[in-house]
């Protein structure tokens, strides 16, 4: 009997062991392929996915009542609910379900949590992966420029909205380390920051831009006092880089033309103008939105059915702006496919696990991961304000393996 056992344990170990170097190797692989791979970042977390129902069911493990992952697992599964609820209540039994696919990872998360769950992954490998798939970002996005390939803005192979997005997070989650690094570990890291940042200016995504700059104070004030707060040489050096890196944006032409179309587009708004401008249709489908929600407040149209029903609200550019997919604002278009439950849901999924990051970032302990958690929470609060941050699949794969990775290690700790 004491054998069986002893071989029984023997074999969950090694079986344990199995599944800790595949799902190390995935999370490793994940930055390397989510911004230049189109398919791979999705498969990557569909077979943590599997591996983490696999764990549930061998071991009767359930994320809803781990307690390091019971926060994560309700939060995201509550989301996928609300979704799944508002297309019921706008279209009951012959709703299109399959819209629902790009929100799949939020159903899948609290599994790809539990198989994340106990990983002893070093933080300085992830970061190293991180850096290295900035390279690779800013190799394509030069190459793009360089040839003239696509249609003016470098995306790699996706929308260049998701890609300068995704790209910004990959930028300051690998420099959260910077002031414990080597000096050759720095000038690595600076390398591949300044890839990524290529990568961000020729994608031309302004919103990006503006949440490049909004982040950039965010990870300033953070660090200032635990690493700048007495130091003048950090605080000079760190001075002159911003100096430098906005003196060069703001000379770039590029830049200057997005900046000058935006300005005008405002203007012409404002004016009366109904122009299909991407600044123009944004003002007139936000307007429009505005005027829809009050018709159904709690409950919305029901998910994906938002941009033809606020069409019905505008007198210019309706067809253009019913063939959409969202309204150009992930508040606004949760509030109008899901009514106030679905901002509600929405609002929890981000703003929880930054208040739990902000509380962390006391503990030395767990510094870097709380850091990285109010980095990733604060570039996904601000890319909803003209992007759609978790309605595109890759940005929702992005943010629900790192909030796996990081959430349950802080709440461990706490």
């Amino acid at each position: 009997m004491y054998d069986k056992y002893q071989q029984n344990l023997t074999q969950s170990i090694k079986s344990q062991s199995s599944y800790a170097i595949l799902i190390t190797t995935l999370i490793l692989l994940f930055p390397l392929v989510i911004n230049s791979v189109k398919v791979l970042g999705n498969l990557i977390l569909l077979i943590i996915a599997i591996v983490g129902i696999y764990i549930s069911f061998k071991w009767h493990k359930n994320p809803f009542k781990i307690r390091e992952l019971k926060l994560f697992s309700f939060i995201t599964f509550g989301y996928f609910l609300v979704m799944l609820f508002s297309i019921l209540y706008a279209d009951g039994l012959n709703a299109e379900f399959h819209h629902l696919g790009r929100k799949v990872h939020f159903l899948l998360a609290p599994w790809i949590a539990l198989a994340v769950l106990n990983i002893n992954l070093p933080l300085n490998k992830l970061l190293m992966n991180i850096k290295i798939g900035l390279i690779i970002i800013g190799l394509i996005a030069i190459v793009q420029f360089y040839f003239q390939l696509g249609d003016g803005d470098r995306g790699g192979m996706m929308n260049s909205n998701v890609f300068a997005d995704i790209t910004v997070s990959m930028l300051f989650l690998s420099i959260v380390r910077w002031f414990d690094e080597t000096p050759k570990m720095r000038l690595f890291t600076l390398f591949s920051a300044s890839a990524g940042l290529t990568a961000i200016v020729l994608a031309a995504s302004r919103g990006s831009w503006l949440s490049f700059i909004l982040l950039s104070l965010v990870f300033i004030v953070l660090i200032y006092k635990p690493f700048l707060k007495h130091h003048l040489g950090r605080k000079i050096f760190l001075f002159i880089f911003m100096v430098s890196f906005f003196g060069f944006i703001s000379s770039e032409p590029g830049v200057k033309n997005r900046i000058y179309e935006a300005t005008e587009d405002v203007k012409n708004w404002y004016s009366g103008s109904n122009s299909a401008s991407s600044n123009d249709l944004r003002l007139q489908i936000w307007d429009a939105s505005i005027r829809a929600y009050k018709d159904s407040p709690w409950f919305g149209y029901g998910y994906r059915n938002a941009n033809k029903v606020i069409s019905q609200y505008t007198t210019a550019n309706a067809e253009l702006i019913a063939s959409k997919t969202h309204l150009h604002n992930e508040y606004l278009t949760n509030l109008l496919s899901a009514g106030v439950i679905g901002l509600i849901a929405l609002i929890i999924l981000l703003f929880k696990p930054l208040a739990v990051f902000l509380h962390a970032i006391k503990q030395q302990e767990s510094f870097y991961y709380a850091l990285m958690g109010v980095l990733l929470c604060s570039g996904y609060i601000t890319y909803g304000f003209t992007h759609i941050a978790l309605g595109e699949e890759h940005m929702n794969a992005f943010y629900v393996l790192f909030m796996s990775f990081l959430l349950p290690k802080i709440v461990a700790n706490n």
